[in-house]
């Protein structure tokens, strides 16, 4: 539908909406220039640690893993849009930084960087949204690894064309849980948040596989997300709030059932900080 403050403030006037708050407090080691996925740090929500049975595909939903409370799911008819996020850190290091809300539709747990082709399991579907809609794959450091392993990730594309493969990757040399392997500012080879896919394929039906070229230590997760909404949180002390339809002029969709979480692109290391935060959802059919 086509949003107005009109419909908005009927939605808001009707009880059509709901505002929860949120706090994260990573205790982990990071380096400035790299992701990280505050999925796995603690605070509220819980952290989670994407563990499962290795190499299988494993949803993620709010009914059974928690992530950042956007409220209960809404009837038939209807859909949920987040109207604000609000974040705000005293911490120096959190602040200037980048953060990323995701709906985490799942992950492969437990793949093991040694040399070698690793076959992947997909007997449960991938969540809430199709092939084609813009979900994204990111690959993070479960368990400590040196760093500089080089990978490639193959898959079949939206269109069914299987046998897609992915540029080959290195991984960084930052050695807690919860890196991004693919993020580092200053590596070849290291390509961001996101796993960039073959030229004119932009989603993929299944992830197939994943081969390591050069080993290491550790286990990764291979997590399959869709973004939700970016933002900037500027400075510490000061509160960064974003009204999604008068800050970005559309209200993005959160579906139901999603787990929500965030990513965070640090000055340094974000051990001992916190963020702190709230989102507001409405509803309308």
């Amino acid at each position: 539908m086509t949003f107005t403050f009109k419909t908005i403030g009927e939605a808001i006037s009707n009880g059509q909406r709901l505002f929860r708050s949120f706090s994260k407090a990573p205790t982990q080691n990071t380096g400035s220039g790299v992701w990280f996925d505050l999925s796995l740090s603690s605070g509220n929500p819980p952290p989670q640690y994407y563990f499962a049975t290795p190499l299988t595909f494993t949803p993620l939903s709010r009914t059974t893993d928690l992530g950042i409370d956007h409220g209960a799911d809404v009837p038939v008819g209807y859909k949920k849009y987040l109207k604000q996020f609000d974040l705000q850190t005293t911490s120096a290091t959190l602040a200037p930084a980048t953060y990323e809300l995701l709906d985490y539709l799942g992950y492969y747990a437990g793949v093991s960087m040694d040399t070698g082709v690793q076959t992947l399991v997909n007997s449960v579907a991938i969540p809430r949204y199709e092939s084609g809609t813009g979900r994204k794959i990111m690959v993070v450091e479960q368990n400590p690894y040196v760093g500089g392993a080089t990978f490639q990730i193959t898959y079949t594309n939206q269109d069914g064309v299987s046998g897609r493969t992915t540029p080959i990757m290195t991984c960084n040399s930052q050695l807690v849980s919860g890196t991004v392997a693919t993020s580092a500012a200053t590596l070849n080879n290291a390509k961001g948040l996101f796993v960039p896919l073959m030229n004119n394929d932009y989603d993929f039906q299944s992830i197939d596989s994943i081969e390591f070229f050069t080993g290491d230590v550790g286990l990764l997760a291979i997590v399959i997300v869709k973004p939700i909404s970016s933002y900037q949180m500027i400075e510490p002390f000061s509160p960064s709030v974003y009204d999604s339809f008068l800050h970005m002029g559309y209200l993005p969709e959160i579906k139901n059932d999603a787990y929500l979480n965030l990513c965070v692109l640090p000055t340094g290391n974000i051990a001992g900080g916190i963020i702190n935060g709230n989102l507001t959802t409405i509803w309308s059919n």
